[in-house]
């Protein structure tokens, strides 16, 4: 019966699909030029989440016919498209690169819709490759343009994607409202398929949040529009949905029916990202059953979709479902071993989830706005000024005007007070953004770090206490090596924490016993990965004692800002030298790398704040701002000497 079901479903879906597109296809008869590509045009956007293999071959015809008749805005527009089958696919970087030339041409062409549609398909690709704060660069832009011309058309796309950014970030609350928002958008325009995205999007996050109750209702509500508007893609969305809820729920009946429901859509158009979901779903319910055999199949196909399209989260979560499945076999030494694993990963994404500072790009854009208010406000006062000079000379020649100079007067005043409120406010500001990058880069890694690292702990403590259990009365050496490996997995746990936990530390002192010594080390931890195999670090630490008054969070961001820019500067091999001295009442800090070096004319600029030469979504532009900021607070200096092609030297001096 459930074969019949699935045959005679995926007959009706062809039919109608096709039946869609059959007129569209018949018109292409005879067709050529412009007027042939905005049909195919049409055809794929009707054929792609469910064909994509024909919607492929229309878009690169489309792109071949764009590109011979010289027409960029055409070529843009079947670019796009071209990777918006590879997204569906599953192919994330392919449809990058597409999507990039895509917006080249637009920005060439100042074609704001081409822009906000490239802003917001390159921001949901680096949303799925991982980088949030690159995503959410990119949508917030899509979202700016849509909002200025006054466009409501794509913008419940827009609106979520930035709830897909929150909602994996764990933010529920925002992203649910953002979801929400692209609801009324969709309903307002009639757009039935972001209605039916948007209502499946609302029911992950009442799922993450634990309300089951709620979830089952908005995924059943999208189970049953998907199946009006046959929507296979975001049917197999909510149909995923339904057996998650059902899994937590213990509702073990028909919780195969909807997992392999979802299974079978997922395979029908080839998507490889909900393919992966499933099987993941599949090997969760296969251990909740205690069939370890099936679990071990369904994770296996699971990790082979999830590294075919490189979704590093789903391969964590594999990792850690792995080695709760060989603790249900006994199977310490697997257990181990993919324990082991799962470290290893998440040491290696620390550094790339340290540097998604979502959080700070709010505050930046206040801060853009800040700027621009105070500059009119300046304009205006400085008019003023001149005004009230100008009235000033005609007191001095007639007295009856005096009354007018001191209303003016009074006035000025006013707005010189102003001026001075303004100026505090943006100080504050500029203090709220050194404060908050650290605090957005802690507040990710806290998530990140803090969060995940409790369940693979607990996970090695258990093999610690399992090990040492048989270790008792056993001279077995080789299992007294795999204690010795869960013993190196805990203590490096441990010091990674527990050098991160000096990022954290608040407050304005200054007054705080620090030990730049120390400070560097920690800092060197911290970038242990990025350097290892790769750059050779010498340390010159005095002999002299390195202790000194200072805040110890706000040194290790400094010193943390200019080691990593060294590193970023050493594009395959290379040494950094780290050298420490006190002379004439300061301590001296030397960082010097032999990479790529600075520009002349960037020297003057590198402690500007956004200033940046990083590609976009690679850097804010402001961690030598705040780097200069920290030291000048401490009543220091950092001069800066360069040699492009040779290398950069920071000189730190800081009182002692």
């Amino acid at each position: 019966m459930r074969l019949l079901f699935n045959i005679t479903t995926l007959l009706l879906i062809v039919y109608l699909s096709f039946g869609q597109s059959d007129s569209l296809l018949n018109s292409l008869e005879g067709k050529e030029g412009k007027e042939r590509v905005e049909i195919l045009h049409q055809i794929i956007i009707d054929v792609w989440l469910n064909y994509p293999a024909q919607a492929m071959g229309y878009g690169l015809e489309a792109l071949e016919i764009s590109r011979a008749i010289s027409d960029s805005t055409l070529t843009s527009k079947s670019l796009r498209l071209v990777a918006g089958v590879h997204y569906y696919k599953g192919d994330y970087d392919k449809s990058l690169e597409f999507n990039q030339k895509a917006l080249g041409i637009a920005l060439n062409l100042q074609d704001s819709a081409l822009i906000n549609n490239g802003y917001n398909n390159i921001g949901l690709l680096y949303y799925n490759l991982g980088s949030y704060q690159s995503a959410l660069e990119y949508l917030l832009k899509a979202k700016r343009i849509k909002e200025l011309i006054g466009e409501t058309y794509g913008l419940s796309t827009t609106l979520n994607n930035i709830g897909l950014v929150y909602e994996r970030i764990q933010d529920y609350e925002e992203a649910r409202r953002y979801f929400e928002e692209a609801y009324d958008v969709a309903v307002e325009i009639s757009d039935i398929d972001h209605k039916l995205y948007s209502i499946n999007n609302i029911g992950i996050t009442y799922l993450r949040q634990g309300d089951l109750d709620e979830a089952l209702k908005y995924f059943r509500r999208g189970i049953k529009l998907g199946e009006e508007i046959k929507n296979i893609n975001w049917g197999a969305v909510a149909a995923r949905g339904i057996g998650e809820v059902l899994m937590l729920k213990g509702e073990k009946d028909s919780i195969d029916y909807y997992l392999e429901k979802a299974r079978w859509a997922s395979e029908s158009i080839d998507d490889k990202k909900g393919l992966a979901e499933v099987y993941f779903l599949l090997a969760q319910n296969s251990l909740n059953e205690g069939d370890m055999e099936e679990a071990l199949e369904n994770l296996q196909k699971c990790d082979s979709w999830a590294k075919q399209i490189q979704v590093r989260q789903q391969q964590l979560d594999n990792l850690r479902l792995y080695a709760s499945i060989y603790d249900k076999l006994g199977d310490f030494i697997n257990e181990n071993e993919y324990l082991k694993k799962y470290i290893e990963l998440r040491d290696s994404l620390f550094q790339d989830i340290v540097s998604r500072n979502l959080s700070l790009i709010p505050l930046k854009i206040k801060e853009e706005q800040d700027r621009f208010k105070l500059s009119e406000q300046q304009v205006k006062i400085k008019n003023q000024i001149i005004t009230n000079q100008l009235f000033t000379f005609i007191i001095i020649i007639t007295v009856p005007l005096l009354i007018v100079m001191i209303i003016l007067l009074r006035k000025n005043d006013r707005k010189n007070k102003e001026l001075v409120r303004n100026n505090e406010e943006l100080q504050k500001t500029q203090k709220l953004l050194i404060t908050s990058e650290k605090m957005a880069s802690l507040g990710v890694l806290a998530a990140g770090v803090g969060h995940e690292i409790n369940n693979p702990l607990n996970f090695i403590k258990n093999g610690i206490a399992a090990l040492a259990k048989k270790l008792e009365d056993s001279e077995d050496e080789e299992l007294k090596s795999y204690f010795r490996i869960v013993n190196e997995g805990v203590e490096r746990a441990t010091n990674i924490v527990k050098s991160l936990s000096h990022f954290s530390r608040k407050g304005p002192s200054t007054d705080e016993r620090c030990n730049i010594r120390e400070i560097i080390e920690n800092c060197l931890l911290i970038l242990h990965n990025k350097i290892r195999n790769r750059i050779r670090v010498i340390t010159n630490f005095t002999s002299q004692g390195s202790d000194l008054k200072g805040n110890e969070g706000r040194l290790h961001q400094a010193m943390m800002n200019i080691i990593a820019n060294a590193e970023q500067a050493i594009n395959e091999e290379g040494t950094i030298e780290i050298t420490t001295r006190k002379k004439d009442g300061f301590m001296e800090v030397w960082i010097e790398d032999d990479g790529e070096g600075i520009p002349e004319e960037n020297l003057l600029k590198i402690s500007d704040p956004f200033f940046t030469t990083k590609a976009p979504g690679e850097g804010t532009g402001l961690g030598l701002f705040i780097t200069f900021s920290i030291i000048e607070e401490h009543g220091g200096s950092i001069d800066v000497q360069s040699i492009p092609g040779h290398g950069t030297k920071f000189i730190i001096k800081l009182p002692l």
